[in-house]
């Protein structure tokens, strides 16, 4: 085998694998003239390798193995390119000027006699034309591979043929025979050609390559591990910081759920659509993106990006700790949000997209839903976390001193103003974040100078003339309707549209399923901890306990009743009983919890009412259920204890 390393002016730096070619010679001769054409060719990055090969045996096929391009001819090029479909295969063209050559070999060589003519391909020439031409009585026999030359050539001599014309895989067996044979030859202008469509290819291929490298290159380059995920759940790409976050050397070909259980399947992804969400993954938490893309007709694949959480946390130490010192910095981050519930991990995705963009956000939700919580998460996951967090409560602050604190007054702009003047929130965040909280509560001549410094930038102290800019965030929340606010002109629509140009709702606890247990368990243990008291066991009926009721205060409210509880509570157990003792309003009832045992009669009857019926009223309801006390009370919601008080008084009348 001959090898001829050449370089392509169309390479680039990107390291890749040099395209291969091998140029399949069926006779010897032929070597030295592809070798002239080969070395003229002004080409890099390729390496030609000629080899002398003839016939479809599988023995011969396999030396084309390892090669991006073969070049051959005839019945062996049919045969590699059904062994090899992966292989770019070229025909070495046979034109009826090869054969008209042969022909006028003949001539020379036995005069004119019958010719029998060997073709693979009977659509080179038409025997009856070609007879014309060259005055040679002619007969065609047409074959597929090798093992059909024995026959065709047999019966071409039979027939009355005194010499066979064809290939160089048919001149074996006329040699064998004694038939006299002549080959039919490849000439210059195939051979030019064939080497032309080959470089061509092999242009195609480099690019595609080069392209491939360099995609590679990009993606394993970003900081996010990346799946591919077919519509099976199979995985048919990954970068690198995939395979390090799961300690793999290779994921391409495992299903997607052996490495990720919890991996959202594809046929869930095709009702969901692209969807982020924030997942454990590997007991981390981490903000996952799935993109659906069309694989083929009829199904869909995804990709998967996944990215720490807390890579978000990127800040700057000693910025923070000056900050710190100011009580200006977010101490919440994403990771410090409890939820399991669906809703609330795409809410968190959503808001973690939010933290990386520069928009204000409004979040809205009922009072104790964790509005703050979220606010905080996104500074400190922003690129604004090495810089001030400054928060204000709208409503906790006099109309008449709000304006100073948000804006600042100059020297002088009223009785009891310091000396230099102050400087307002909106200054102190530059360059950070400011929260105003309960907005809905700004007055309405506050809400016009607050919507000037949000288009303008621009902040003018109260009672002073200079006009300074600031560059700040702006983050709001609250938990009116604000569009009603507009409605009834308590709300300037345009300063609406301003700090809404993002917006995130907050659920209500009583939304989010099963997050109520994990949030009070939650809490326990951390008071506990803080308490340094060992942590007690919630059960199941304390969880059931719980939500029965419709926490309006929401988180908030919960946080409170797991401290009351692990302040109070002597035991390492926390029952049903304990939650019942926990004196959580009454009020808190769901309105929907119906004692089972009533009958129609009752049926708009609530545990809430039952709990404010007369003793009188509530001891007929227990006779009548003909429940024990203990299930009684459980039905109603009301501790057996105070039921037996209540009773008390009946039994002994």
């Amino acid at each position: 085998m001959t090898v001829f390393m050449l370089h392509a002016a169309w390479g680039t730096n990107i390291i890749r694998k040099m395209v291969e070619i091998l140029v399949v010679i069926p006779d010897k001769e032929l070597e030295s003239a592809y070798s002239k054409v080969i070395s003229r060719m002004k080409v890099k990055e390729v390496c030609f390798s000629t080899a002398y090969i003839y016939g479809t045996d599988k023995s011969v096929l396999e030396k084309a193995e390892g090669f991006d391009i073969v070049v051959v001819r005839g019945m062996t090029f049919r045969a590699i390119r059904k062994a090899y479909p992966e292989i770019h295969v070229i025909e070495i063209g046979m034109t009826s000027s090869d054969i008209f050559d042969a022909l006028l070999e003949v001539s020379k060589r036995y005069g004119r006699e019958k010719v029998g003519l060997i073709l693979s391909d009977r659509s080179i020439c038409c025997d009856e034309t070609i007879s014309k031409l060259s005055g040679f009585e002619i007969s065609v026999e047409t074959i597929n591979d090798e093992n059909d030359i024995p026959q065709a050539a047999d019966r071409l001599m039979e027939s009355g043929c005194k010499v066979l014309i064809g290939g160089f895989t048919a001149s074996s067996y006329a040699l064998k025979k004694g038939y006299p044979y002549v080959p039919i030859g490849t000439g210059m202008a195939s051979i030019e050609k064939s080497i032309q469509d080959a470089l061509g290819a092999a242009q195609i291929i480099d690019r595609e390559r080069t392209r491939a490298s360099l995609m590679k290159t990009i993606v394993d380059s970003l900081p996010n591990a990346l799946l591919v995920i077919n519509s099976f759940g199979n995985i048919i790409a990954a970068n690198q910081n995939a395979e390090a976050f799961f300690d793999s050397d290779t994921l391409v070909g495992r299903s997607g759920s052996s490495v990720w259980p919890d991996m959202i399947k594809p046929a869930l992804l095709d009702d969901l659509g692209e969807m982020d969400i924030v997942q454990t993954v590997n007991g981390h938490a981490m903000l996952v993106s799935y993109m659906p893309f069309n694989e083929n007709a009829g199904s869909r694949g995804f990709m998967v990006s996944l990215q720490k959480v807390d890579q978000f946390y990127a800040t700057e130490k000693k910025v923070r700790s000056k900050m710190s010192e100011k009580g200006l910095v977010a101490k919440y981050h994403f990771s410090d949000i409890v939820a399991d519930h669906l809703e609330m991990r795409k809410l968190i995705a959503k808001a973690i997209r939010y933290a990386q963009v520069e928009g204000n956000v409004l979040l809205t939700g009922e009072t104790g839903t964790g509005k703050e919580l979220f606010v905080q998460s996104m500074h400190n996951a922003s690129a604004r976390a090495s810089g001030p967090f400054v928060s204000v409560n709208c409503a906790a602050i006099p109309e008449q001193l709000l304006e100073s604190e948000l804006f600042g007054y100059a020297e002088g702009a009223f009785t009891g103003a310091k000396k230099n003047g102050k400087m307002g929130l909106f200054e102190l965040a530059h360059g950070g974040t400011l929260f105003l909280d309960e907005i809905g509560e700004l007055p309405m001549p506050l809400q016009a100078k607050l919507l000037r410094v949000l288009q303008e930038g621009e902040v003018r102290r109260v009672g002073g003339d200079d006009v300074v800019s600031v560059d700040v965030r702006v983050m709001s929340a609250t938990n009116q309707d604000i569009p009603k606010l507009i409605e009834k002109g308590q709300f300037r629509r345009d300063l609406y549209y301003r700090i809404n140009l993002l917006s995130l709702h907050i659920p209500p606890l009583r939304e989010r399923g099963g997050d109520l247990g994990l949030l009070f368990r939650h809490f326990v243990k951390l008071n506990a901890q803080k308490m340094h008291v060992p942590v007690p066991i919630v059960s199941q009926d304390a969880i059931s306990s719980l939500q029965r009721y419709s926490w309006k205060g929401n988180i908030r409210e919960l946080r409170n009743v797991a401290e009351r509880i692990v302040v109070l509570n002597g035991s390492q157990r926390i029952s049903a009983k304990t939650i019942e003792d926990a004196d959580i309003p009454e009020s808190e009832m769901l309105e929907n919890d119906i004692p089972s045992f009533l009958s129609s009669s009752y049926a708009n009857c609530t545990k809430t009412y039952l709990k404010n019926v007369s003793d009188e009223k509530l001891y007929e309801m227990y006779c009548s259920s003909k429940l024990s006390l203990s299930d009684f009370s459980q039905q109603v919601g009301i501790s057996r204890t105070t039921l037996w008080r209540k009773f008390k008084k009946k039994r002994d009348a």
